[in-house]
């Protein structure tokens, strides 16, 4: 193990990553958080507003449907002012709405965010959180992939899930590397793993490996034989990297060093 802080470990890309983030064009992205929103919405209206969120411990439905709509009103005013707003306090939904009054709140944030994704400069400067270049093209990917993986917890919180599309997983599973690992990896003072991994899509394209060293993080989207290896589909691929438990995990297929895989898969959660 790497015991690393902010100052001593590298996130931004390197020259040597190898192969340009995939991605997809604005409207692909659009879409997809356009109808998550809508999957998230009809599981707050039908749903237990009290139900625990098993991914997010201390919250309930509500809450999740509360941070999701601050969430993405929160990205509106980034993206839209290339600056964070003094306080999210603005955002909150009334405290005591019903499912139906809770669910249109949620819709109508995500239009409004959507209007600004829309329009804006897609390489023109904006403001966010993570280690990469400020540019407006993070805005309509991350709130795409944030959206989806919220939803998957709304609808998980009354049982049955609607499946993410192995192509939106794999690329979730490409910005979560590409992005948030980035973000984790120097955030603050954490043990970081000193072995390579790979990860592997078996029902769409997809490959990856990482490996954190002094020089600071790698990220390689090639296949290359790494310390631990995981392949499985898209969906279960993602969710285990985000510490989700789905019906489909038991179809993940883990390889080498265990210890180094589960360094690796804890990195969310801390």
């Amino acid at each position: 193990m790497i015991q690393a802080t902010v100052e001593s470990v590298n996130t931004e890309p390197h020259a040597h990553d190898e192969g340009a983030a995939p991605g997809h064009d604005r409207e692909w992205y659009i879409e997809h958080l356009l109808a998550d929103t809508s999957l998230f919405a009809t599981a707050v209206r039908t749903g237990d507003l009290g139900a625990p969120v098993a991914a997010c411990p201390g919250w309930d439905l509500r809450q999740l449907t509360a941070h999701q709509g601050v969430i993405h009103r929160w990205a509106r005013h980034c993206a839209a002012n290339a600056a964070p707003p003094e306080s999210r306090d603005a955002f909150e939904p009334f405290p005591d709405l019903d499912a139906e009054a809770l669910a249109a709140w949620l819709t109508d944030g995500a239009y409004q965010l959507v209007t600004v994704l829309s329009s804006i400069d897609l390489d023109g400067p904006t403001w966010h959180p993570f280690p990469v270049a400020k540019l407006g093209r993070v805005w309509p990917r991350r709130q795409a992939h944030e959206t989806s993986v919220h939803r998957w917890d709304a609808e998980h919180c009354g049982g049955a899930t609607t499946a993410i599309d192995p192509e939106l997983a794999s690329d979730g599973v490409d910005e979560y590397f590409d992005l948030v690992l980035r973000r984790h990896a120097g955030r603050q003072s954490i043990s970081l793993p000193t072995g390579s991994l790979h990860l592997h899509c078996t029902d769409t394209l997809g490959e990856w490996f990482v490996t954190i060293d002094d020089a600071g993080y790698h990220l390689e989207r090639t296949h290359k034989k790494g310390d631990a290896a995981l392949r499985g589909p898209a969906e279960a691929l993602l969710l285990r990297l985000w510490n989700r438990d789905g019906d489909r995990l038991d179809e993940l297929s883990p390889v080498g060093d265990t210890a180094v895989l589960d360094d690796w898969l804890t990195l969310s959660s801390r």
